[in-house]
């Protein structure tokens, strides 16, 4: 009678053993269930991109599906205004408005959702091939970082990364389809961008020797001889030599047509050096004689600009050269 007394019964075993499965489960889940930073729900909802750190600016570098655009801003501190000088691919003059609304895109970027910054998570929304990668540097040379990875078609939607978060937002796309600027969206004719703020030196040198030389000093502007030079006619050179136009690019040379610019460029016509506070920009002007294999070019006598790299090249028409050699004296 005892022992059929104390006996369990089937009931209590099966209520036991959910129980210990229960409580397994839940030991289980503590242990290796992902800990989820703490964070303020408003805050993750708003705009994760700090825009106010993004201000003044030193460079961009945008990488995208159709290149790597490097940047800079000429101007000395970090005003967004600038000019712009495209240093990579091309030596072109970013167009006035780009970074502006660059800046107006990713101030009013809006969050749908937020997951942890893991591996798996980098992976499935393709952050480790990102379709838009952008690094800003500011005038204190701190960079920040944005990435853009996988754009859903289903659901609209996009992910990206920030450099100083440890999250991956899922937001609306973004106003200006960054992923997809091309060279012709970012940069116009204009070959140099230049700030006269920033500016401390000016050299061209011709196949005879120094052509044009422009020395600031005690916010006085000299020639090579030590004249002081009417500020307002410096200006306008600064201004001519701004309005330098490209009428079209070579690029993406096969070999034998790099080793054809590479033997134009290394006899230069001209060589063009400005210095700024921010340091020093060189450039070179040859003429192409004859032609270049598997290039049509639309005049027998070319003249082509580049940096001292000479990685691409900017065709500029002959009428333009004047600039290079003109006398400050004879601007009007």
């Amino acid at each position: 009678m005892i022992k059929s007394y104390i006996k369990p019964s089937l009931s209590s075993i099966l209520v036991l053993f959910f129980f210990l499965i229960l409580l397994f489960l839940g030991l289980f889940a503590e242990v290796f269930e992902s800990q989820t930073p703490e964070v303020d729900m408003a805050q993750i909802y708003a705009n994760p991109v700090p825009v106010n750190e993004i201000q003044h600016l030193k460079s961009l570098r945008l990488t995208n599906k159709q290149g790597n655009f490097l940047l800079e801003n000429t101007h000395p501190s970090g005003d967004l205004q600038g000019p712009w000088q495209m240093v990579e691919p091309q030596s072109l003059r970013v167009k006035s408005e780009v970074i502006t609304k660059i800046l107006e895109t990713l101030n009013v970027i809006r969050v749908r959702n937020f997951h942890p910054l893991e591996p798996i998570n980098i992976s499935s929304f393709s952050l480790d091939n990102p379709t838009l990668n952008l690094v800003f540097t500011n005038e204190k040379n701190k960079q920040f970082e944005i990435k853009m990875g996988l754009i859903n078609p289903i659901d609209n939607s996009a992910y990206i990364s920030l450099s100083s978060q440890n999250q991956i937002y899922q937001i609306d796309p973004l106003e200006m389809a960054l992923e997809s600027y091309d060279l012709a969206q970012l940069v116009e004719s204009k070959v140099l961008a230049l700030n006269i703020e920033a500016l401390l030196s000016l050299e061209i040198y011709g196949e005879k020797g120094l052509e044009v030389k422009l020395l600031k000093k005690d916010d006085q502007w000299l020639d090579q001889a030590g004249t002081v030079l009417s500020t307002s006619k410096v200006t306008r050179y600064f201004e001519r030599l701004e309005d330098l136009k490209s009428f079209s690019i070579l690029e993406n040379l096969t070999p034998e047509q790099k080793e054809a610019m590479d033997r134009t460029m290394a006899a230069p016509i001209y060589s063009l050096k400005i210095i700024t506070s921010q340091g020093v920009r060189s450039y070179v002007v040859g003429e192409i004689k004859g032609s270049i294999p598997g290039l049509n070019l639309q005049n027998n006598s070319n003249y082509a600009l580049s940096s001292e790299d000479r990685k691409s090249y900017v065709l500029i028409d002959k009428d333009q050269l004047k600039i290079f050699s003109v006398k400050l004296n004879d601007l009007k």
